[in-house]
């Protein structure tokens, strides 16, 4: 039905909009990041892997951050440190990612299923927003990453446009040397939107061992964090645009 088809689209939309806003983050800075994908990937390996070996979800939400903000630092370490193109720095981490995770599946998770068996965080019906006609279904009945999503998508949008640190966040990315003349530190401006950038990928990682599947797989990202691009690219660069483009990959 239609409301079935709607709920739907919503949830495949929120690994795409939550690397979508990774990547708005990190190229409003002027950073290029392309290893939305492996960050993604990372961070669902450690989301499992540690919240089975911890038998605690949210450690395991934190450890897919932590892995995303390893790749992160090793992403502006060449781009912003030794100034290496940004595309083949991006290459270079979805390369290892797709790797390291296999291998370490390979030889771990498929062989003990304890160590990947994390569980999966449960819908939360929020109190008389879930009873609203047909919408409140779809909307308020979901588990927290959908939550996190819809309200992260308005801090954020509020905060690059309406804010001095999003203003300042803009400008590195649209004219650094002018940003420079004004007294802003570009390079920690720059830093400070990779991490972030990546810490999101690597949350948006973990929805699909801890808040999807249960369980990780080889390469079980399959090219959402360059779709993610995509609906970040189809946005025009605005967090609300990349939902919207999420939600119309979501659907199709």
């Amino acid at each position: 039905n239609l409301g079935g088809l709607l709920k739907t689209s919503l949830v495949k939309a929120v690994p795409l909009t939550w690397g979508a806003l990774s990547g708005i983050i990190c190229e409003r800075a002027g950073i290029i990041n392309i290893a939305i994908e492996g960050m993604m990937l990372l961070g669902a390996f450690a989301g499992a892997f540690i919240g089975s070996v911890t038998g605690n979800m949210w450690v395991g939400m934190l450890a897919g951050l932590a892995a995303g903000v390893l790749l992160g630092a090793l992403h502006g370490v060449l781009s912003i440190t030794y100034k290496s193109n940004q595309v083949v720095s991006g290459t270079v981490i979805n390369i290892l990612a797709l790797g390291l995770t296999s291998y370490l599946s390979a030889k771990y998770l498929q062989t003990n299923e304890a160590l990947n068996n994390p569980g999966i965080f449960p819908p939360i019906q929020l109190p008389l927003l879930d009873k609203i006609p047909f919408f409140g279904g779809i909307v308020f009945n979901n588990n927290l990453y959908v939550y996190a999503m819809i309200l992260f998508l308005f801090i954020l949008q509020f905060a690059l446009f309406y804010t001095r640190w999003g203003l300042r966040h803009r400008a590195v990315g649209e004219h650094p040397r002018a940003a420079d003349t004004l007294g802003i530190n570009v390079n920690r401006t720059r830093w400070i939107a990779v991490l972030l950038g990546a810490a999101l990928a690597g949350f948006a990682g973990t929805y699909f061992t801890l808040g999807s599947v249960g369980r990780f797989d080889e390469n079980m990202t399959a090219g959402r964090g360059f779709i993610a691009l995509a609906a970040m690219i189809f946005g025009n660069w605005m967090p609300v645009g990349s939902f919207g483009a999420g939600l119309l990959f979501g659907f199709f």
